[in-house]
């Protein structure tokens, strides 16, 4: 029976699935005790000291994403989806039903809640799909959380300082955890836009 047409389109869709594939292939798995990620701790601090301490009270915002499920199912429907052969050929999903069929469980999102609140971080956003969790916190909650210590640094090229945890995160929770963004900011998003002038 084909898929239900959907309101994402086959782009958009595509390069999702893609980049949520790739993403959950490097996923931890869950275990029971303490999970650790990777990725967090920019190389350039191979070659620096640490300058100073985040102060403890500094305020920081951290995305936590979730793996995707089903990876195997989903590769199996992106083919489909692209087959003029199968029966469902362009029968996209809608994002309701990718996320009950590849996004985390609910059990699986609100025990990330739960574990955050627990910690003394703030859910400031939640999402539909269950992918990302929106947070914030005090930086000596943060720390406690993840077992980091966040260290203020130079940055090597640019005039400022920027932060970043002295180790990679790691959580005391079950669930698998893909990343949590927001922990440095030593690369800040600098927008494309170009001004033109006027004739």
């Amino acid at each position: 029976m084909p898929w239900s047409t959907l309101s994402l389109g086959p782009d958009r869709l595509l390069v999702l699935a893609a980049v949520s594939l790739s993403l959950t292939i490097g996923a931890p798995a869950g275990a029971a005790g303490r999970q650790s990620l990777r990725g967090h701790v920019p190389a350039v601090l191979k070659n620096l000291q640490p300058i100073d301490h985040v102060a403890a009270s500094q305020r920081l915002g951290l995305a936590i994403g979730l793996p995707l499920r089903n990876s195997e199912g989903l590769d199996v429907l992106l083919q489909q989806l692209y087959d003029p052969a199968s029966p469902n050929y362009r029968q996209y999903l809608t994002p309701e039903q990718f996320a009950a069929m590849f996004g985390p469980t609910e059990d699986d999102y609100q025990a990330v809640i739960d574990f955050v609140e627990a910690n003394g971080l703030t859910v400031t956003a939640t999402h539909p799909n269950r992918v990302v969790l929106d947070v914030e916190g005090a930086a000596r909650d943060i720390e406690a959380a993840f077992h980091v210590t966040m260290r203020v640094y130079q940055h090597p090229q640019e005039a400022r300082t920027f932060y970043a945890p002295d180790v990679e995160p790691s959580l005391d929770l079950t669930v698998p955890i893909l990343h949590i963004s927001g922990l440095d900011n030593y690369a800040l998003p600098h927008s494309r836009a170009r001004l033109r002038p006027t004739p």
